[in-house]
């Protein structure tokens, strides 16, 4: 199982967990069950989800400025 700090540093977990109105125990917890998921670029997240107006299968997602994108699954 990944870490963690294998997907983003603690900053980028702190930002994302504000943007997505949770606690950081919550987003780590998503993090480690698979429940949202770290793009490196997105680049990556569009060959897995394509470019479309509303993503059905996301909750949410947000780019950052480092280009990293993070998705919460439904």
């Amino acid at each position: 199982m990944k870490k963690p700090a294998d997907y983003a540093d603690l900053g980028e977990i702190i930002v994302v967990s504000k943007l997505f109105q949770l606690n950081t125990y919550q987003m780590v917890t998503l993090l480690e069950n698979g429940v949202m998921e770290v793009f490196e670029n997105k680049e990556a997240f569009l060959k897995k989800y394509g470019k479309k107006e509303v993503y059905d299968e996301l909750d949410d997602w947000c780019e950052l400025s480092t280009g990293k994108v993070f998705t919460k699954l439904k």
